[in-house]
């Protein structure tokens, strides 16, 4: 008799054992009417359109342009990115317009060295972003020897290379910080690191 309830009480210390050992998760839970947790995630504002004040802006814009005769292209897509592309050579302006009195050496003359590519990209990048600020990106692509070099940037990430903000310095009454960044940056020592940083070259037309 004492060895049974001794046997009874073994096994009852080992019921208890294992239970202790079942996870939380197997046991019984009260139902719920909350609903499963979601977790936020941050979604990237819409950027706002160009108004038609910047519009009129961008084409005025477009005949300051160094050779603005040869480009081929000059719009807005996707309601705040700009698309400028000159034509890859002096053949491909011909056929698109056989009336036009720009001779083959002029066309050339326009840009005889990649520096001077380099140069009208940078350029015309900056003044474009400070001129109109609510353009979201920026693809420009110019030629040199039969092939097309460029730029395609948003202006966020050449706001964080140059540190700035075209928004404020578009702003700022007297300009001064945009005429600080002119004197800093349009030099050939910077358009070479701008170049290195932004522009690539194109085998082809990227339309």
């Amino acid at each position: 008799m004492y060895k049974q309830l001794r046997l009874i009480g073994i096994i009852g210390i080992i019921m208890v054992t294992l239970g202790a050992c079942v996870p939380q998760s197997f046991a019984g839970s009260a139902p719920t009417d909350e609903p499963p947790r979601v977790e936020s995630v941050d979604v990237p504002a819409p950027q706002p359109n160009l108004s038609d004040e910047e519009l009129k802006k961008f084409q005025e814009f477009i005949p300051s342009i160094r050779g603005a005769s040869m480009i081929q292209i000059a719009e807005i897509r996707n309601q705040n990115e700009v698309f400028i592309q000159f034509y890859t050579s002096y053949k491909e302006l011909k056929e698109a317009k056989p009336d036009s009195p720009l001779t083959e050496e002029e066309f050339n003359s326009y840009f005889p060295a990649i520096d001077t590519v380099h140069k009208l990209i940078m350029e015309v990048t900056i003044r474009l972003l400070h001129e109109i600020p609510a353009v979201r990106k920026i693809t420009l692509n110019a030629p040199f020897k039969n092939q097309l070099y460029g730029i395609d940037a948003k202006r966020r990430s050449i706001e964080m290379y140059l540190k700035a903000s075209f928004k404020k310095i578009h702003d700022e009454p007297g300009q001064k910080q945009w005429k600080e960044l002119v004197k800093k940056l349009f030099t050939t020592k910077e358009r070479d690191k701008f170049a290195q940083r932004f522009i690539r070259p194109y085998p082809s037309a990227p339309l």
